[in-house]
C-alpha cells in the first residue's frame, strides 16, 4: 500500500512539474519578444512651430527597411527595447499593460501604445506619445 501511494505521489509531482512548464507563447509579451525589423513609420500631430525647431520632428510616412533599422523587444529582466533607425541606436524599457496595450519610455517620450495587428511574421501598434497630439503608426516584421 505504501509503494502505491508513493508511486501516485511520484506521479503527480512529475505530471504538475510538466503541466507547469508549459512555454507562453499567447501573451503579448511572448509575441512581442526579440528583433522586428523596422518597415515604416507613419507620424502625425507635430505642430508647424514643433517641425521648425527640431527638423527630426516631421508628419508623414518613412519608409526604413534596412538591416540596421529595427525594433528589439528584450527577454531580460529591465523589460529594454532597443529602438535603431538609420543606426542611430536608442535603449529604452518596455510595459505591457493589458493584452493589446504596452508602453515604450524611448528617445522621444512616454510612448503608449495599442496593437493593431500581431502575429509570428508581422507586427503593427500606434503609439501616442505622452502630453502631446503627436501619434506614430509602427510597421514591423520579421
Amino acid at each position: 500500500m505504501k509503494r502505491q501511494i508513493t508511486l501516485l505521489s511520484l506521479l503527480l509531482i512529475v505530471t504538475s512539474t510538466i503541466i507547469s512548464c508549459k512555454k507562453d507563447d499567447t501573451s503579448l509579451k511572448a509575441q512581442m519578444l526579440g528583433r522586428w525589423k523596422l518597415n515604416r513609420i507613419v507620424t502625425t500631430g507635430y505642430t508647424a512651430e514643433e517641425m521648425l525647431k527640431d527638423p527630426k520632428k516631421i508628419n508623414g510616412d518613412v519608409t526604413y527597411g534596412t538591416t540596421s533599422d529595427y525594433v528589439d523587444y528584450k527577454a531580460n529582466n529591465d523589460d529594454q527595447v532597443e529602438l535603431s533607425l538609420s543606426g542611430n541606436r536608442t535603449i529604452g524599457t518596455y510595459i505591457i499593460i493589458y493584452s493589446d496595450q504596452f508602453s515604450m519610455d524611448i528617445n522621444d517620450g512616454m510612448n503608449y501604445c495599442k496593437v493593431n495587428s500581431i502575429s509570428g511574421s508581422q507586427f503593427q501598434f500606434t503609439a501616442k506619445i505622452d502630453k502631446t497630439n503627436v501619434t506614430k503608426v509602427y510597421y514591423l516584421s520579421r
